[in-house]
């Protein structure tokens, strides 16, 4: 089930099973090859990524958010080169990134339902700094990780994830318009 749609009478838009699992898996894939493969800059990698998270939220109902959640950061630590020599330092994030990308998802879902695209993006994009900020903070005033993850897990973070939802924004609502296109014709 899709969360908001372009077409005035419908609600939401029920892809066959098999046009949903294909969404899904490739979200999925795609969201653990990118920070994967693509090591930098880290702007592109972070809007890739959260935009991925978005549309996952806008695409899914699925039980395999988890995933989502996981796949991205742990394809940035197997690459090894996101942070350089400061990737033995992303460990100490892990936890911290998964619940912010979980607070995006979840955020955005509740929100999403009841107010416009922006206020939801915007509002989980919000969230998702927070977590990911107060985290790096706490880990740079205990001296546990280097000052300079203040400034990649703070506003940075908040940039990327703004930037990423409003692109899903986009791709879903220009994806949207032209399903209802093709069925009303």
């Amino acid at each position: 089930m899709v969360w908001y749609s372009i077409c005035m009478e419908a609600k939401a838009i029920v892809f066959p099973k098999i046009t949903s699992s294909v969404i899904e898996y490739c979200l999925l894939t795609t969201s653990f090859f990118i920070p994967f493969f693509i090591s930098g800059p880290q702007l592109l990698t972070g809007i890739l990524v959260n935009m991925l998270l978005f549309l996952f939220a806008m695409q899914t109902q699925s039980k395999k958010t988890f995933l989502v959640i996981l796949l991205p950061s742990l394809g940035a630590l197997l690459n090894g080169f996101l942070f350089g020599k400061f990737t033995v330092f992303l460990m100490y994030f892990l936890p911290f990134i998964w619940i912010g990308n979980h607070a995006l998802i979840s955020f955005f879902r509740l929100f999403a339902k009841k107010n416009s695209p922006l206020f939801p993006v915007v509002g989980s994009s919000l969230i998702k700094f927070l977590v990911i900020f107060s985290a790096a903070y706490l880990l740079t005033f205990t001296k546990t990780v280097p000052l300079i993850f203040l400034q990649s897990m703070g506003l940075f973070q908040l940039y990327t994830a703004l930037i990423g939802g409003i692109c899903a924004w986009g791709i879903n609502t220009f994806f949207f318009k032209k399903i209802c296109q093709m069925k009303k014709n």
